[in-house]
């Protein structure tokens, strides 16, 4: 008995609360303990249960506004609390399992007879009794007492006080329940306007991925004439600006590659252009008249200040800048500097391509000044051994006619031999002909040796007129020299030449119906070897395709120009 009562005053709550401060909650529990009592005509009815958010255990009464007995029941509930320690610590029972069971398995722990009479003696206690019970369901813990009359049957009173715990139980579940509820609509709630939020902005950055994509699918398209023109307006466009100027490093120097206004006058000295500032700082400068007018009127003047009629923003990238305006203020430097950012190595590339371009146009006119140099060279050796040493052979001829008939026939043999080495030394060249005419001159050794020969020249909206010289001169030194790999291995009966031109390129093949290029025959022959150097060096290339019956060169020459 001392160690049901030595723990009374831990009762937080002691009365029922005043109407005004109970909670919904509160207020069904005290409707079950208004019924529990009614039904057994019970003249007190304390039930204590931890409220939701509660530190201690509440406790609420009936009948409402009667007191008299409550140091009974308070009683009662402490010893009831210490009762249901010792049964967990002693048979095990769980009051706090992860998951609350159904309300059909609720554990209940009474005070015996005993406990009873001596709390009806301490708080005197006549010609009544009590009846007290706690119960749990493995997660809450709900104690009752009641004050009765002493004629009501024991068995009526527990069976009352286990009704009213199953439905104090329920509550508990429904509010639990009701709880949830809340959570969770208010969660999802929250959770659905995150979404919504995620969403768009899912939508916003795939719409700007695809037009990165586009703008990147567009550069890839343009015309090699019009790509520094696309790269000013797929960036001016996708971010809002109305004027641009796109400037590279081109041999260099930074120079205007393309302008919204079609003009590339433009100074982009050190001092004063903050599109070239902007690239060799590399820094983004950006003039906002309608947002900091107050500051750019002390900040440092530029050229594009007086271009530019509204507000720009100048954004480096590796090969280049670019400046871009706007006169309504709408525009976007970052939509701008994304756009660049993924367009900049098509731009590094153009560069790179043109300047590989022009070094690869020098080096096959280097290479055209240095043939003609060494053609010249040769012609001056020939036309030296004519003059010379062909008159000298020819005095002595003279000089010896009519008294010497062996030596007259050796130097004639001389003669005749000094002439070929001649011929041969000569460079292979059209002179002033044409090359149908020279290629035609070339019939007359296919005819000595017994091969048929045919010319077609495919014209191509007059771009044969557009061949220059030094392309026709390599033209002939093709089909020459082919020639006489035909005459001398091919023991062919046929061969067919077609010139096929344009603006860019020369195409050049010859087929024949001889024998084709056997392992003992040495390729190409020295010649064709030689014309094949010459091609690669001035960007063209020679090929050979040859089987029995069929074999064909094809040269591609570009022009120079």
């Amino acid at each position: 008995m001392a160690n049901a009562l030595k723990h009374r005053n831990q009762l937080a709550v002691i009365a029922s609360r005043p109407a005004a401060r109970q909670t919904s909650f509160s207020d069904r529990i005290a409707a079950i303990a208004e019924l529990g009592a009614g039904t057994v005509a019970a003249e007190r009815c304390a039930i204590a249960f931890l409220a939701s958010g509660a530190g201690a255990d509440e406790v609420v009464c009936a009948p409402h506004g009667d007191s008299r007995w409550d140091a009974v029941v308070n009683a009662v509930l402490v010893a009831l609390d210490n009762r249901l320690g010792d049964a967990v610590a002693g048979s095990g029972l769980k009051r706090a399992r992860r998951t609350p069971g159904p309300i059909e398995s609720i554990e209940r722990v009474a005070l015996n007879a005993r406990e009873i009479d001596a709390i009806a003696r301490v708080e005197k206690i006549d010609g009544r009794q009590i009846a007290a019970s706690a119960f749990t369901d493995g997660v809450s813990a709900v104690r009752i007492a009641m004050v009765a009359r002493a004629d009501r049957a024991r068995g009526e009173l527990e069976a009352s006080l286990e009704l009213m715990a199953r439905a104090v139980f329920g509550e508990m579940d429904l509010a639990a329940a009701r709880a949830s509820h809340e959570f969770w609509r208010t969660h999802g709630a929250e959770s659905g306007r995150q979404a919504a939020d995620a969403k768009r902005e899912l939508v916003q950055e795939l719409a700007a991925t695809n037009r990165l994509d586009e703008a990147v699918a567009a550069a890839r398209g343009a015309p090699p004439n019009q790509r520094f023109s696309r790269f000013g307006e797929l960036v001016a466009s996708g971010a809002g600006f109305d004027q641009w100027v796109v400037a590279v490093a081109d041999g260099g120097e930074l120079t205007v590659a393309a302008s919204s206004s079609g003009h590339k006058e433009f100074n982009l000295g050190e001092a004063g252009s903050a599109l070239g500032e902007s690239f060799r700082r590399r820094i983004v400068i950006a003039r906002w008249r309608d947002r900091d007018a107050a500051i750019i009127d002390r900040a440092k003047q530029f050229a594009e200040d007086r271009i530019f009629g509204g507000s720009y923003v100048c954004i480096p990238f590796e090969a280049g800048a670019i400046a871009l305006a706007s006169r309504d203020g709408r525009a976007s430097a970052a939509t701008a500097a994304a756009i660049v950012e993924r367009l900049a190595p098509f731009a590094a590339s153009w560069v790179m391509e043109r300047e590989a371009s022009r070094r690869s146009l020098l080096a096959r006119q280097l290479a055209l000044r240095v043939f003609a140099a060494i053609d010249e060279e040769r012609a001056r050796i020939a036309r030296d051994l004519h003059d010379d040493q062909a008159q000298l052979i020819a005095a002595a001829k003279i000089a010896l006619d009519g008294k010497r008939e062996a030596a007259r026939a050796i130097f004639k043999q001389i003669e005749e031999e000094l002439r070929r080495k001649t011929r041969e030394l000569r460079p292979v060249t059209i002179g002033d002909a044409s090359l149908d005419e020279a290629i035609e001159r070339e019939f007359a050794r296919l005819h000595r040796a017994g091969i048929t020969a045919k010319l077609v020249h495919l014209v191509r909206d007059g771009a044969a007129k557009k061949i220059s010289r030094p392309v026709q001169q390599l033209c002939f030194q093709v089909v020459r020299e082919t020639l006489s790999n035909v005459i001398r291995h091919a023991r062919a009966k046929s061969v067919q030449i077609t010139i096929d031109s344009t603006d860019t390129a020369a195409r050049v093949s010859v087929t024949d119906d001889g024998c084709g290029i056997g392992a003992g025959i040495k390729g190409e022959g020295t010649g064709l070897a030689g014309v094949r150097e010459r091609l690669e060096l001035m960007g063209g290339s020679l090929t050979v395709e040859s089987r029995a019956g069929r074999t064909t060169v094809v040269a591609e020459i570009p022009e120079s120009a």
